[in-house]
C-alpha cells in the first residue's frame, strides 16, 4: 500500500469510528498532493454510491491564507450523504470535533464546462440561493493542520443544511442580512456584502477553480460561499439562522 492509500485509509476510518488523527507535520502533505488525495476520496465515496451535490470554500480570508502561506482560498466537495434536512435533529455522537459555519448558499441553475466565464456569467448560471448551515468537522486532532493535510480530509467537510430556496437576483445581495441565535441568545449578526471575501467573491473563485481544473460546476449544484461568522464550537442546543426573511433551525443533541 502506499503512502497515499495508507493516509486515505486512516482518515476513511477516522470517520467511521468518529475519532481525531494525530496532527502530521506540514511538510508531510503538501497543497497539490492534499487536492489529489481529496479527488481520490471523491471518486472512492461516489463508486460507493455517493452523489456529488456540491462545493465549499475555506479559507477565504486573507488572515486564513496567511496563517497557511496561500494565496487564494481553498475547497472542498459535498455529497448526499452530508446532507441534512431542515428542523432535523444532529446527534453529537455522530462527529468528531464539530464547528457551525453559517453561509449563504447559491444553487446553480445550468452546467457551467471549462472555459472563461465573467462574474455576470457565473452569476447568470445561479438560479437560486438559501441560507445554510456547514457542519465543519476535522478529523485532525485539535483542528491542528497544514493545509495539504485539510485538503485531504475534503477541506473539512463535514454535513450541511439549506434552508428554503429563493430564486436568485444580483441586485438583491446588498439587503442580505443574517443573525444567528443559539437557544435564544445571540451569536453574531451581518450583511453579507460588509465583508472582505462577499459570498459573490468566493463563489466566482470557486466556479474558475474547479473549471480550470477541467471539473464542470453541475446544474442543481450547492455552492457553500464561505462562513459569514467564526467558526462556533457546536453545543447540544438549539441554531436558528436568520436570513433571506426566513428563519432555519437546527438542534444538536
Amino acid at each position: 500500500m502506499s503512502r497515499e492509500d495508507h493516509l486515505l485509509v486512516r482518515l476513511h476510518d477516522a470517520a467511521q469510528a468518529v475519532h481525531a488523527l494525530p496532527s502530521l507535520e506540514p511538510q508531510v502533505v503538501d497543497l497539490p498532493m492534499g487536492y489529489t488525495l481529496q479527488r481520490e476520496a471523491l471518486r472512492r465515496r461516489q463508486a460507493g454510491g455517493e452523489r456529488l451535490t456540491g462545493w465549499k470554500v475555506a479559507f477565504a480570508g486573507r488572515a486564513a491564507q496567511d496563517r497557511f502561506g496561500i494565496d487564494e482560498p481553498v475547497l472542498g466537495a459535498l455529497t448526499d450523504a452530508m446532507v441534512v434536512e431542515p428542523g432535523r435533529g444532529v446527534s453529537l455522537a455522530r462527529l468528531i470535533q464539530p464547528k457551525l459555519e453559517i453561509e449563504l448558499a447559491f444553487v446553480l441553475g445550468r452546467t457551467l464546462v471549462p472555459g472563461f466565464y465573467s462574474d455576470e456569467d457565473i452569476l447568470a448560471a445561479v438560479s437560486e440561493i438559501a441560507p445554510a448551515f456547514e457542519i465543519a468537522d476535522c478529523r485532525w486532532q485539535g483542528w491542528r493542520f497544514g493545509v495539504g493535510a485539510f485538503l485531504a480530509d475534503n477541506a473539512a467537510a463535514g454535513l450541511y443544511c439549506l434552508g428554503a430556496r429563493v430564486r436568485f437576483q444580483a441586485d438583491q445581495l446588498p439587503q442580505v442580512s443574517y443573525r444567528l441565535e443559539c437557544d435564544g441568545g445571540a451569536c453574531g449578526e451581518g450583511n453579507v456584502l460588509a465583508r472582505e471575501d462577499t459570498p459573490v467573491a468566493n463563489l466566482c473563485w470557486l466556479v474558475r477553480r474547479l473549471l480550470a481544473d477541467g471539473q464542470c460546476v453541475e446544474a442543481g449544484q450547492v455552492v457553500l460561499s464561505g462562513a459569514l461568522l467564526a467558526p462556533l464550537e457546536i453545543k447540544a442546543a438549539e441554531y436558528r439562522l436568520y436570513m433571506l426573511g426566513m428563519e432555519l433551525a437546527l438542534v444538536f443533541r
